[in-house]
């Protein structure tokens, strides 16, 4: 579900126009990629039983882990975007930001296309799981700052933030864009997915596994990952609704491969 931050009156970061809709029911663009979300039945039934096997190999932690990432679904409950700092998505952000103890987190940038090009974050999404929202925050409408909760807590180090490869560009971007995040507290899932693999038997090369292959052979889910969004200029005032999908959905599958693998890594 897309929600845009303008008339969204619930809570946190940035924004578009909301339509009241029950969260079973998706919008009409999701049709358009709904074909990417399809999971080959043997794969997906193989890895559920390689994975249970694991947890239970694990006991009460593992138990832990399977329920957590049980509860939460292939799809968020709502995806937000927030562009304004008097809407109602930026205060439910606020209040998710203030009261989360674990945050999965994604960054989007214009493209560097030429040599020397460093260009700052633009779209910084996160994801909760205990509302089980995700927020696509437009830094560039927010005149380049984060609201204060936001940014108390990524520097809070006990507050886990979770990403995907953030030290292949991440964590980099995040310097040149000012924002300040606790080193310890950053936990890279992609290792603990490349160990995962490991462990199923299902070894693959460490730098080549991306979120798209790692949420494929992990969660049985496969993503859109279609270069005219990846590529597209995320610095644009507007964003389209394939623009929010996408940066959304990134961050959360990052937060369900956490929960996934954290305890299988260990």
């Amino acid at each position: 579900m897309y929600y845009d931050s303008s008339d969204y009156s619930a809570s946190p970061v940035y924004g578009l126009q909301h339509v009241p809709m029950p969260w079973w029911r998706a919008p009409a663009w999701h049709a358009v990629d709904s074909g990417y979300n399809t999971q080959a039945p043997w794969h997906r039934q193989h890895q559920e039983y390689n994975s249970r096997n694991a947890y239970l190999a694990l006991g009460a932690n593992g138990a832990a882990a399977r329920s957590q990432s049980d509860a939460l679904s292939e799809e968020p409950r709502e995806i937000v975007l927030v562009n304004s700092p008097t809407s109602g998505a930026h205060d439910s952000l606020c209040a998710d930001a203030a009261s989360a103890d674990l945050v999965a987190f994604d960054a989007e940038w214009r493209p560097d296309c030429y040599e020397g090009a460093d260009h700052p974050i633009s779209v910084l999404q996160l994801a909760f799981p205990a509302s089980r929202r995700v927020y696509v925050v437009q830094l560039g409408r927010y005149g380049g700052k984060l609201p204060d909760s936001v940014s108390m807590m990524l520097v809070n180090p006990e507050v886990t933030k979770v990403g995907f490869a953030v030290d292949h560009g991440d964590i980099d971007k995040f310097a040149r864009t000012g924002i300040a995040v606790t080193r310890g507290s950053v936990v890279d899932v992609q290792d603990q997915c490349w160990k995962r693999l490991l462990a199923l038997g299902m070894s693959t090369a460490y730098g080549r596994l991306g979120l798209k292959k790692a949420a494929e052979k992990l969660l049985g889910y496969r993503m859109n990952k279609d270069k005219r969004l990846s590529c597209s200029d995320w610095a644009s005032t507007e964003l389209t609704p394939e623009q929010v999908r996408y940066a959304g959905l990134d961050a959360w599958v990052t937060l369900r491969l956490y929960y996934s693998t954290q305890y299988i890594a260990r």
